[in-house]
């Protein structure tokens, strides 16, 4: 019996956390190219980093995808408030996106970055955070 709780325990936390990003387009990006060659998966549930609490955090490192995640990121960029982008010949080449909150107090962050060859990087980030601590925690050297 003990045994059932903990594996029920489990799965409806496991579910939660699916939750955060479903719907988003950035999920399919970490469940499409998580796992191919060429390509680098991180991901965290309720910890810190640099001193901030943090409830998910997902990062995707690849290669000769970008054009790729870039499509499927296109209605996540849509529907979220732009916090800072970067153009290049047109082209949205890097981006830091809040996404609508699904919980109060919650709050959900895109950022990518994309370089020729197709190279780049994904980051989704979801808990307590205010754009400023998002900035501090990806932009500042430590």
């Amino acid at each position: 019996m003990r045994r059932l709780l903990f594996i029920m325990a489990l799965l409806m936390s496991l579910s939660i956390h699916a939750e955060t990003q479903d719907g988003l387009g950035v999920n399919q990006v970490f469940t499409r190219y998580g796992h191919e060659k060429g390509c680098k998966m991180v991901e965290m549930h309720d910890t810190k980093l640099h001193g901030l609490k943090i409830k998910t955090y997902k990062s995707l490192t690849y290669k000769r995808i970008g054009k790729e995640v870039n499509d499927l990121l296109k209605n996540d960029r849509r529907s979220a408030k732009k916090i800072r982008e970067v153009v290049t010949d047109g082209e949205v080449t890097s981006g830091y996106y809040m996404m609508p909150s699904l919980q109060k107090g919650l709050n959900r962050y895109i950022l990518f970055s994309t370089q020729e060859g197709g190279s780049g990087a994904v980051i989704f980030i979801e808990g307590n955070l205010q754009p400023d601590d998002i900035i501090k925690l990806c932009y500042t050297r430590r």
